[in-house]
């Protein structure tokens, strides 16, 4: 299932003209984003399981065309909020593919959130945004 999300993440990204460029970096380089350039740099040594959310995430900053000076500058405001807002566009994009992938109830979430790696700071967003595509049962 890991590498038919992986895929779909991929098409979703060069479907929004997105290019990505995978590297075999070491481990502890996390994945990179060239706003300007549409271009993720995919680190697959990174850890395997997390880089579906990673590259959600990555995908996320290009699509809401975050400002990289902004980021950059000594305001944290401007970090919080785009990386906020990029965890939670992440969750729009990758849970809609998870869920076509396998079949899931809505009675716990926790472990969508444990097999995508998604930060428990995120349960109520994906909770929200899980309850969009599948039915909780009665």
């Amino acid at each position: 299932m890991y590498n038919d999300i992986l895929k779909d993440l991929l098409n979703y990204a060069f479907d929004h003209g997105i290019g990505i460029e995978t590297v075999h970096a070491n481990m502890n380089t996390p994945c990179l984003v060239l706003n300007n350039k549409k271009l993720i740099v995919l680190n697959l040594n990174w850890n395997k399981s997390q880089i579906p959310f990673a590259l959600s995430h990555e995908i996320a900053h290009i699509i809401n065309e975050d400002d990289i000076q902004l980021y950059r500058s000594n305001s944290c405001n401007y970090k919080l909020s785009f990386e906020y807002n990029a965890n939670f566009r992440a969750l729009n994009i990758l849970i809609p593919i998870y869920l076509k992938k396998c079949e899931y109830t809505m009675d716990n979430i926790s472990p969508l959130m444990d097999q995508l790696k998604i930060p428990n700071s995120l349960i109520n967003e994906t909770k929200q945004i899980t309850s969009k595509y599948i039915q909780k049962d009665c």
